[in-house]
């Protein structure tokens, strides 16, 4: 009898069904993304100027340049790394060509040649990270933040007011739009999709993941764990010059403060996305969510009028619940 009952149950105990795996595989996505629906809801109900199409162009268009350095973030943090110069790399790139712009009296003839030198400058600092971080086997976090403090220095040696003489046609890259959609929001919706495919088509994005698994069978697997970790430091530092490329012909100016606590931004979008701060696990979707959740939440808090002390200290408990969440993960 006891036979019949263990043969009658057990297809029931190994039966899965595709969509109890596609949530269990999807988990944290899902969760991000129904905060945002709740967010957006009660943000509606709250104000009915929330839901309207300018808003949300605006909302779209304030997430680019976190979204941008949190793209590069996403790609160090899935080798177990974590970058602390993003900040100060965008701050740099833009004071640098900022400078160089208005010593050559707003030439617009160099705004193409101007950032082709913003994207090697960044990429280079990225690849300086990466080569101390994998030469020296320190902390990479103690690496980039000791950059970051010296790249907070080199941008106040450059300037410590604001620089102006940014010709129009660079700033056109902020304000150029196709009908009421913005053209920088067009090409951040296919520089999503491009990260989106590198993690998962090509075989640095798949060697990332493993690397950032374990660096041992990564090693074991005969995948250049070296050549992995600077590769991912410079995607970051690139990517933190386009924002800091973008940032300049947001606001105009070289400003000597630009992207002041963007690098921590960064990190709250990548863990709140569902990426594991141990490396090895997560998707680009997961970032976008939460790139969008903090911009949605910075668009709240201004219409609401939160004091600003308030947001700092609620992205704190964020990253300290997503820290405690993948730490309990990994012990279980």
């Amino acid at each position: 009898m006891s036979t019949t009952f263990e043969s009658s149950t057990t297809p029931l105990i190994k039966s899965d069904q595709p969509w109890m795996k596609f949530i269990r595989n999807n988990g944290s996505i899902l969760l991000i993304y129904g905060f945002i629906i709740l967010l957006g809801t009660a943000a509606s109900i709250y104000s009915d100027k929330f839901l309207t199409i300018f808003n949300m162009v605006n909302i779209a268009r304030q997430s680019i340049i976190l979204g941008l350095i949190a793209i590069g973030q996403s790609m160090v943090v899935l080798t177990g790394g974590m970058d602390f110069s993003v900040g100060m790399i965008a701050r740099v790139v833009g004071l640098t060509i900022a400078t160089i712009f208005a010593a050559q009296e707003s030439n617009p003839a160099l705004i193409f040649p101007l950032l082709l030198l913003g994207s090697l400058l960044g990429a280079g600092l990225g690849w300086m990270n990466g080569m101390l971080i994998t030469r020296t086997h320190a902390n990479p976090f103690i690496i980039t933040f000791g950059i970051a403090s010296i790249l907070r220095g080199v941008a106040l040696a450059i300037s410590s007011t604001p620089i102006r003489g940014i010709p129009a046609p660079y700033l056109r890259i902020y304000d150029a739009t196709i009908g009421i959609v913005p053209v920088n929001v067009i090409v951040m919706i296919f520089i999503w999709a491009a990260a989106y495919l590198f993690t998962t088509r090509t075989r640095l994005g798949r060697n990332i993941f493993a690397v950032g698994g374990s660096e041992r069978i990564a090693q074991l697997s005969a995948i250049n764990v070296n050549r992995t970790l600077v590769s991912t430091y410079v995607i970051s530092g690139l990517f933190a010059a386009f924002a800091g490329l973008f940032l300049l012909a947001r606001t105009g100016v070289g400003d000597p403060s630009a992207a002041e606590g963007m690098e921590f931004q960064s990190v709250v979008a990548v863990a709140v996305g569902g990426i594991s701060l141990y490396g090895g696990k997560g998707s680009i979707i997961g970032t976008l969510g939460g790139v969008l959740l903090l911009a949605m939440l910075s668009n709240v808090f201004t219409m609401t009028q939160v004091n600003i002390y308030f947001q700092q200290l609620l992205l704190g408990l964020v990253v300290l619940i997503a820290v405690a969440a993948y730490k309990s993960q990994r012990s279980a």
